[in-house]
């Protein structure tokens, strides 16, 4: 599947592009096997060309450049941003010997950091990009020491100035968090509906037991066939998200 099969977190706008992201890429289609009704996400926007994202990136660890642009198509996943923290960091070294400024790399990999430390992976994927475009991440601001490993800070630590503070985006925007909290909330409760309906839509009566008497008499209780029982071990996951 093509990595730009869906909007790109980095491109979203509104939650609502937010939770079609989520939607396409963790929604769960139900499908019919020989061992009942199944349940398997979406996937898209997982993939580069017809390979996991994971395995593209891992053949590019000598390519920073490369590895830090896919990384920015996959987050907000933790993966990405690490990955792309790794490429950075490679920049930035392969700068720092050549004695080349390297400001424009640590500036990326700070604001990465700083947007990390808003929320949770969950929570952050119903973050719009946009919103970090109204708050305010410079170091100045939020600082470094809690966001960035030791070298990280060491690093930046020489470029700017001691900021008044060092916290994280959680800490001083926490209204941004809860919104994207109770999107996220509202989200997962929609589609465990549709995924509980869809299981129901998709029930034949022909699963159950057919061996119950057809006479005007009332039927005697039979016990649960195997096969009925299979499908209520299938509900029984689904409702323990």
């Amino acid at each position: 599947m093509r990595h730009d099969a869906i909007m790109l977190w980095t491109e979203t706008k509104t939650g609502e592009d937010c939770e079609k992201r989520h939607l396409a890429m963790w929604g769960s289609v139900v499908e019919r096997t020989d061992d009942g009704l199944v349940s398997r996400p979406c996937g898209e926007g997982l993939y580069e060309g017809d390979e996991f994202w994971a395995a593209s990136i891992a053949r590019l660890k000598d390519d920073p450049l490369a590895r830090l642009q896919m990384a920015l198509r996959h987050l907000p996943l933790p993966a990405a941003f690490r990955e792309a923290a790794i490429a950075l960091r490679a920049m930035i070294r392969a700068k720092r010997k050549a004695k080349l400024p390297f400001e424009d790399e640590l500036g990326q990999l700070h604001r990465l950091a700083a947007m990390a430390s808003l929320a949770p992976y969950d929570t952050l994927e119903m973050t719009p990009a946009t919103d970090f475009e109204r708050i305010d991440l410079r170091p100045e601001t939020i600082g470094w020491n809690e966001i960035v490993s030791f070298t990280d800070a060491k690093w930046m630590a020489e470029v700017w100035p001691e900021p008044a503070q060092h916290t994280t985006a959680s800490m001083l925007y926490p209204e941004v968090a809860k919104a994207s909290a109770a999107r996220y909330n509202k989200m997962r409760a929609e589609m465990r509906q549709r995924i509980a309906q869809s299981f129901l839509d998709n029930f034949d009566e022909d699963e159950i037991d057919d061996t119950q008497p057809t006479s005007s008499e009332p039927a005697k209780p039979s016990p649960v066939t195997t096969k009925l029982s299979r499908r209520t071990g299938i509900f029984a996951r689904l409702f323990r998200w």
